[in-house]
């Protein structure tokens, strides 16, 4: 497991314990609401920059296939966040022949002849 990771379960782990914990201590009433809102707020933007984060090195980890002209590409950022998935498909626009169909990812391998293919 790379750094990127563990820095990345790290600050998840973290901002869901911050969730909880303020969720908790304003249903105590142990803090003021104010304060209550302002760490669940806080939290929830560290969940979705965590999000974010694993999504980034997903995104520069793989590569996709297309399922009709068998072309190997890498999407925009946009097109990756945006396109419907499965663990090991997305449905992506093919660079090739400019048809949308669900394209196989393949990972980040030395010995893969997908990453040579232009």
């Amino acid at each position: 497991m790379s750094k990127k990771w563990i820095k990345g379960l790290i600050a998840v782990i973290i901002s869901v314990a911050l969730l909880v914990v303020s969720s908790i201590l304003a249903e105590r009433e142990i803090i003021q609401v104010p304060a209550a809102i302002t760490l669940i707020v806080i939290s929830v933007v560290l969940v979705w920059v965590s999000i974010l984060f694993f999504a980034k090195i997903d995104y520069e980890t793989g590569i996709y296939e297309c399922r009709k002209c068998g072309h190997t590409f890498k999407p925009t950022f946009k097109a990756y966040i945006l396109g419907a998935h499965t663990l090991t498909t997305r449905y992506l626009k093919c660079h090739k022949c400019e048809e949308k169909s669900w394209c196989k990812l393949h990972r980040d391998d030395k010995n893969s002849n997908l990453w040579r293919k232009k």
